[in-house]
């Protein structure tokens, strides 16, 4: 490539020819165990356990397991509220996570934001079923703000865990009359015609001052 390669002392000028024809040879072989226009990927992450089945019946114990477990691992030396999260994907697997407070408090991230994280990050993109414990145990209900973030991902019929013993409530219950991607349609559609509207007009009045 250019450099200039010095025999060692007493050796052969045939040194650095030879290694390069190896790393040639190494090379040939590499490309032969791989198919043609694949390239070898990194093993992925085991999933985490999943609380059944897609489709199938929501394992409500396993839920307020993981999320007892995300709980424990909370960042929360400011309130001491610590909360877990644990999510049932539409595929049957398991997405958590754990609120992480900051000094300033308004950066605080609850555990349900946490959780939406893992889950487009997993790609698995929509939840079914839900449990946010405290780290004592008790079942709490999503605040205002992760109630909206939660409706972008799961949707109305997300069913949200009430506590043992108890039905699971809908999101939609809820938050009802929740803002989704259909009123961001509906604005548009009434900007375009507002649009079309004054085009017309503008039109109307450029005709008038030519007559």
């Amino acid at each position: 490539m250019g450099a200039n390669f010095a025999p060692r002392s007493g050796g052969s000028t045939l040194v650095v020819p030879t290694f390069i024809s190896f790393v040639g040879r190494l090379a040939r072989i590499v490309c032969t165990k791989m198919p043609a226009g694949r390239t070898p990927r990194p093993a992925a992450a085991p999933s985490a356990a999943s609380p059944g089945q897609a489709g199938g019946p929501i394992d409500w114990d396993a839920l307020r397991g993981a999320a007892g477990e995300a709980a424990a691992r909370a960042y929360a030396p400011y309130s001491g509220l610590q909360v877990g999260a644990a999510g049932a994907c539409e595929d049957g697997q398991l997405v958590t996570g754990c609120n992480v407070e900051n000094a300033s408090f308004g950066l605080t991230l609850c555990a349900e934001c946490g959780l939406v994280s893992a889950l487009v990050a997993g790609g698995h993109r929509h939840l079914v079923a839900l449990s946010v414990l405290a780290g004592d145990g008790r079942p709490l209900p999503p605040c205002g703000r992760c109630r909206q973030i939660l409706m972008e991902h799961a949707g109305p019929e997300l069913l949200l865990d009430a506590g043992e013993g108890r039905a699971p409530q809908r999101l939609g219950d809820l938050l009802p009359g929740a803002f989704d991607r259909s009123e961001l349609a509906k604005a548009a559609r009434g900007t375009a015609a507002r649009r079309r509207a004054a085009s017309a007009g503008t039109a109307r009045s450029s005709t008038r001052g030519r007559r």
